[in-house]
């Protein structure tokens, strides 16, 4: 299972907002992120309106490549373009800027037992 971590940022007048509308999170949106393929998504919020996006999937590209194909997600992102001040390039020719991940407690137990 692949883990993958990046980040965005909510405009300072928009944070309660973003919080709300992912709180009610359209039922067709939430739906396609399973049938792309990502197994968990989760969200974390900082007090500077840092957003901390984390994804469980099997293959994350494929997954999202997946996901940006389809309507609801395409017509998501322009709500959420009005919310965010730094927001990830999910254009056809963009790449998501993910996190270097540098530990992983068991990955590296799984190393000691072979």
């Amino acid at each position: 299972m692949e883990h993958t971590m990046f980040i965005q940022k909510v405009k300072k007048d928009k944070r309660d907002e973003y919080i709300e509308v992912h709180k009610n999170a359209w039922p067709e949106l939430l739906k396609a992120i399973k049938e792309s393929g990502i197994e968990r998504e989760i969200i974390w919020i900082d007090e500077q309106n840092n957003l901390y996006l984390y994804f469980m999937s099997e293959n994350f590209d494929d997954a999202f490549k997946k996901l940006a194909k389809t309507q609801v997600f395409k017509d998501w992102i322009v709500k959420m373009s009005d919310l965010l001040e730094i927001m990830q390039d999910y254009s056809d020719d963009g790449k998501i800027k993910k996190l270097p991940k540098i530990f992983d407690v068991e990955q590296q137990l799984r190393q000691l037992e072979d």
